[in-house]
């Protein structure tokens, strides 16, 4: 216990001075550069203090196996105004395992009629959702977890890193 301490108090008091103490860069007689928290010698002439920046890290997208699967595989949900519980638990669904969609609103018969095209059937369940080029009509937990697994998508969502869901859209063209 008492190393830890020491530990992560010398790694307090480095990154304290690392933060207070100026840097100095030159070059010496001999063309060798120099970078030090300490002036350099008074015959050094000409002297850089290159200033650093704060180091970030990103963390507020998505991971980058999410990244790739959505180009790869992008999500599209497909709703309608009568599907409220069965759509509202499908976007809960899909928000809980932090995968990035978009909706497409089925309202009109032509939005009907490229839906069933898309789908290949006569029928229409909603909600139903496309992962790239496969399609799952119907919400049902352990096929659509079985095709976002297969895309690539994580299991859950990174606190923070779920973008919120676009608003619905037209049905997106039947696939070729």
């Amino acid at each position: 216990m008492r190393i830890v301490r020491l530990c992560l108090l010398s790694m307090l008091a480095v990154s304290f001075f690392a933060n207070a103490q100026p840097l100095y860069k030159w070059v010496d007689k001999s063309g060798k550069v120099h970078y030090s928290d300490q002036p350099p010698p008074k015959e050094i002439k000409k002297v850089d203090q290159p200033r650093l920046g704060t180091s970030t890290i990103e963390t507020s997208g998505l991971p980058y196996g999410a990244q790739q699967a959505a180009r790869d595989f992008p999500v599209t949900l497909f709703t309608s105004s009568d599907c409220k519980a069965e759509c509202d638990t499908a976007r809960a669904f899909l928000r809980k395992r932090g995968i990035p969609f978009s909706e497409s609103a089925v309202a009109t018969s032509d939005d009907t009629a490229a839906f069933k095209k898309r789908f290949g059937s006569d029928n229409v369940f909603l909600p139903s959702m496309t992962v790239g080029s496969q399609n799952q009509q119907g919400f049902e937990e352990g096929a659509w977890n079985s095709l976002l697994d297969g895309a690539g998508y994580p299991r859950t969502a990174i606190p923070g890193a779920v973008p919120a869901a676009p608003p619905a859209t037209t049905p997106a063209p039947a696939a070729q």
